[in-house]
């Protein structure tokens, strides 16, 4: 943006490291700048996932959900689909026999691509485990470079990428394994690409189309929700551009031009066929994935409390991704009006101030109490494919522009010296600056994160649930369904190759009138697990009971019920099915009910 914006400006100054780019010496030493800090940021990452590494690598997953169960599988399911020549859109592993499609869920699939050497050699569970020590670490890297582009000194880089790859919201969401939302190594790829084609005006805007062409093709791969976030971005900073300089406006389009063009086309021609899958393929729902999503959002309190979030906040985040600490704001205000001048400092306040109200959600809230004043993310609601986006997930963006504005903020004072005698206390007062920034964010994160460890029964890989070579996976009922709650079924489908397949599971298809759901409609099979689960089932089970599970369990093909000791109703679920299909094997002490062709014809 400096190029562009004014050279009689202080952002003028910022220049500087790019003209000198070109030198051996120099590109030498960005290089060194950069795998500095990746082993910095990697250094932090190896910290708070401790726990991780203490369990052993690949014997256990992030703690507290179904999610990072569900992540597993996601990363799995790309190198099994692309070696057996299946559809990796696509699924009938799960929610058997109907399946489900996977870009209407968080599929990722190009992480599932770049870590298949590591799910075919070490695991799936390995490829967890080593995606979310890279996630922040990559991210940060990511912010680095774009920070870079307009700040003579590293470290200042450096702490302003501190603030989106361990900021609050990247934090949050790692918590859980949230790939998607945690992967944030693309969005400021896209901004760096979009500088150079619009406001530097590269004569090499091809070869910067092409590149930002792939890039939103990747950040479609690995979450549509942050590419529709980053571009809704993307549109206020070019309305910034225009409202700030219009008579720039026009230069610069003709000189981005062709470079957008190209990106155009190349992301045009890879994503027709998935986003008609999105839209009109298999198994697709009707509506938003979430019916309230727009208010699970940010409110004023949770801005600088740590731990004021909303309910639905904790409940998709698992804590305050919408955090900024009373530091960091007031360095960014203390920034603005000292260096209101820099046009680099304004453009990052304004976008993250975008981010932060839409953030805010379709009504502002004060603390928990909602004002029912209106805001502009409630026009998202209808909009269609925007209409799923969870407000406070722009809190990516908030957090990425807020980085940038300290990155600019803590050059500056840097660069305040009045004689070289004085030299060291600059950089001191500038270090200071940003350690009152970043502190209190480390309030916010639930450091360092804990983990379960990840065990398989050794019934699932016996050849009594193995199918012959070329004939169709068993489809298993697993008691109990944990897929609202662990998701362990899943990681075990997901290690032992996929040799069998789910009739429920963990992921988005479609219910009742097309919409969002993420389990299998009630039949007898499930109300008989759920009455186990809370020591409710009555037995002996009745005529008509014992006749709707049989007919379920036809429907679903199913091969086997298998029911695994120690869990709430485990007695009680084996001496029902006893009932229905007599005594069960019991290998490793599992109870595994193989259902005869009567049973399933």
């Amino acid at each position: 943006m400096n190029a562009g914006w004014g050279a009689a400006q202080p952002g003028a100054a910022l220049t500087a490291p790019q003209a000198a780019a070109g030198s051996p010496g120099r590109r030498r030493s960005r290089a060194w700048h950069y795998v500095a800090a990746f082993a910095l940021y990697e250094a932090i990452s190896l910290a708070v996932w401790w726990h991780l590494l203490a369990a052993g690598f690949g014997a256990a997953i992030p703690a507290g959900s179904a999610d990072p169960g569900q992540e597993v599988w996601f990363l799995a399911w790309v190198p099994h689909a692309l070696g057996a020549g299946v559809n990796p859109f696509f699924s009938r592993s799960l929610f058997a026999p109907s399946g489900v499609n996977l870009l209407v869920n968080t599929s990722m699939e190009l992480l599932g691509l770049v870590l298949s050497p590591i799910t075919v050699t070490a695991g799936p569970v390995a490829s967890l485990d080593v995606a979310v020590l890279l996630a922040p670490a990559l991210s940060a890297l990511a912010a680095f470079a774009l920070c870079r582009r307009y700040v003579t000194w590293p470290p200042a880089a450096f702490v302003g990428a501190l603030c989106y790859g361990f900021g609050p919201f990247l934090a949050g969401d790692l918590r859980y394994a949230h790939l998607d939302l945690t992967w944030l190594v693309l969005p400021p790829l896209i901004f760096l690409c979009l500088d150079t084609l619009l406001v530097h005006r590269s004569h090499r805007s091809l070869g910067t189309g092409a590149l930002l062409g792939v890039l939103v093709v990747a950040q479609f791969f690995v979450s549509t929700e942050l590419l529709a976030i980053t571009a809704l971005v993307v549109a206020a900073g070019v309305a910034v551009m225009c409202i700030a300089r219009p008579r720039s406006v026009r230069p610069s389009l003709r000189a981005a031009g062709p470079g957008l063009a190209l990106a155009t086309g190349i992301a045009g021609a890879a994503l027709a066929y998935p986003l008609w899958i999105v839209a009109a393929g298999p198994r697709v729902v009707t509506g938003p994935v979430w019916r309230h999503g727009g208010q699970i959002a940010a409110s004023l309190a949770s801005i600088v409390v740590p731990h004021a979030e909303l309910a639905g906040v904790a409940f998709i985040s698992g804590s305050n991704g919408s955090y900024l600490g009373p530091g960091l704001l007031v360095v960014l205000v203390a920034g603005a009006v000292v260096l209101w001048r820099s046009a680099p400092l304004r453009v990052a306040l304004a976008l993250a101030l975008v981010g932060l109200v839409l953030s805010l959600g379709d009504d502002l809230h004060v603390g928990t109490a909602n004002t029912h004043i209106a805001l502009p993310a409630a026009l998202l609601g209808h909009i269609p494919l925007f209409d799923s986006i969870v407000p406070e997930r722009f809190g990516a963006m908030v957090d990425l522009f807020a980085g940038l504005a300290l990155a600019i903020v803590v050059d500056h004072v840097r660069r305040w010296q009045r004689a070289r005698s004085w030299r060291a206390a600059p950089v001191a007062l500038a270090l200071a600056v940003g350690a009152f920034a970043l502190v209190p964010l480390a309030t916010a994160p639930h450091w360092p994160y804990a983990v379960t460890a990840v065990r398989r029964p050794a019934v699932l890989d016996s050849s009594l649930l193995h199918p012959p070579p070329g004939a169709p996976a068993p489809v298993l009922v697993v008691y109990p369904n944990s897929s609202g709650a662990v998701a362990t079924e899943m990681v075990w489908q997901a290690e032992s190759g996929f040799t069998f397949s789910l009739p429920d599971g963990y992921a988005i298809v479609p219910g009742r009138h097309g919409h969002a759901v993420e389990a299998p409609e009630d039949d007898a099979v499930w109300l008989v697990f759920a009455a186990a689960t809370l020591h409710r089932l009555r037995l002996p089970l009745s005529t008509s009971t014992i006749r709707a599970m049989r007919a379920d369990l036809r429907a679903m093909h199913a091969r086997a019920v298998v029911v695994l000791p120690g869990d709430t109703g485990s007695a009680a679920m084996r001496r029902a099915l006893s009932s229905v299909f007599g005594a069960p094997s019991h290998p490793d002490g599992v109870a595994v009910f193989a259902l005869g062709r009567a049973h399933r014809s």
